[in-house]
């Protein structure tokens, strides 16, 4: 049995069961028809073949660490936080076609995040009409003083032997999901060295482009074409 297989098989089983949507809330996001509910804010979008996520925001001024973290984490350094299991949103990416690389390496020598580069799409409601944007354009490099330029890759967080439980448990649990700061948990980290140290830290909000707080958001997200966006991420796989 490959190491990609049964990771996927356990991080499937060790999900949440399917949200129930409730159909009164007329006014609110509502997940499109033909999207495969795959978990707790989940789908799976078959006939683009992305991996749908449902997320709110949290957080529209301040320095960052993440795009998104796990709700009720980290919210203080993040945009987005959603409810959904971090080894769904793993199993989906895998469903979506990207492949995993390795998280951020610090010892015996760096090593940038490595994986399929995937492409966010955010989409969300507000003053009645559907809006949507790149997840980069919510993200300010304040060394360039403009928005993120490369993508996210799959780095796949990684999976250690709970020292209590004594069962495998999955590092993106503690919260740390989609992130601009490098952490050996996240599922996507950039592919560059990106200090988490508040002094060093050099990705902020772009607070005119995102929505009010409390606004739910999906992100769409698949592997990136290389024709789409040539020579975004030179250090990913």
């Amino acid at each position: 049995m490959s190491m990609n297989f049964a990771l996927a098989v356990l991080l499937l089983l060790s999900g949440s069961p399917p949200e129930v949507q409730n159909a009164s809330q007329s006014d609110a996001l509502q997940p499109d028809r033909e999207w495969k509910s795959m978990g707790r804010s989940l789908w799976f979008d078959g006939k683009t073949k992305r991996a749908v996520l449902k997320a709110r925001v949290v957080l529209r001024e301040g320095v960052l660490e993440h795009l998104m973290c796990s709700k009720g984490t980290k919210e203080h350094e993040a945009i987005l936080a959603t409810d959904a299991a971090p080894s769904q949103i793993h199993t989906l990416l895998l469903l979506a076609g990207a492949q995993p690389g390795h998280p951020v390496r610090f010892a015996p020598k760096f090593e940038p995040p490595t994986g399929t580069r995937i492409a966010i799409e955010l989409r969300w409601r507000q003053d009645g009409k559907t809006h949507q944007a790149d997840a980069r354009q919510w993200v300010k490099d304040e060394k360039a003083n403009k928005p993120l330029a490369i993508d996210w890759v799959f780095a796949g967080s990684e999976l250690y032997m709970d020292p209590v439980t004594k069962k495998p448990r999955y590092a993106a649990e503690e919260g740390d999901l989609f992130t601009v700061a490098n952490f050996g948990s996240a599922i996507l980290d950039l592919p560059i060295a990106s200090s988490a140290n508040d002094a060093d830290r050099v990705f902020s909000t772009n607070t005119d482009k995102i929505p009010p707080l409390g606004t739910d958001v999906f992100l769409l997200m698949g592997p990136r074409s290389d024709k789409a966006n040539p020579g975004a991420n030179p250090a990913a796989k």
